[in-house]
């Protein structure tokens, strides 16, 4: 039994390393340009038109993807509007926003063992929880 569970084991992995290579080997097309494993979109491609050949296009120019957002947008991430006719509820929503925000750089932070901004990013939010704002914290 346990060389039939080896056997097993191995097929797995032979099968995982068979596919991973597959990817890379797709997703470089061209002599090096990069390209979607699925659509085969080359990056240029989607600069170019603008547009994504499918969804896994988002996965295979994520690196890029991000500098370009960080640079159009100042951030990677799409924070949208909060409505500001909504009474005392608009300035709870902003900071409950921030609030999250602030734990998943936190989270980061301390993953990456940067503790001085670890340690900067709890004060800010130690100060959102007790109603401060976030440029409040020295």
């Amino acid at each position: 039994m346990d060389n039939d569970i080896n056997n097993k084991i191995q097929n797995f992995l032979q099968y995982v390393f068979e596919m991973v290579e597959d990817m890379e080997r797709l997703s470089q097309r061209d002599g090096g340009v990069l390209a979607c494993p699925k659509c085969a979109t080359t990056y240029a491609g989607f600069k170019k038109s603008g547009k994504m050949g499918c969804a896994r296009c988002y996965d295979a120019f994520r690196p890029h993807l991000s500098r370009a957002l960080v640079n159009i947008h100042g951030s990677e991430v799409h924070r949208g509007k909060i409505p500001r006719g909504m009474g005392g509820r608009h300035q709870e929503l902003v900071i409950r926003r921030e609030l999250a925000e602030n734990r998943l750089m936190l989270k980061k932070a301390l993953e990456s063992e940067q503790y001085e901004e670890a340690a900067r990013l709890r004060d800010i939010i130690h100060n959102l929880e007790q109603g401060g704002g976030e440029n409040e914290v020295v």
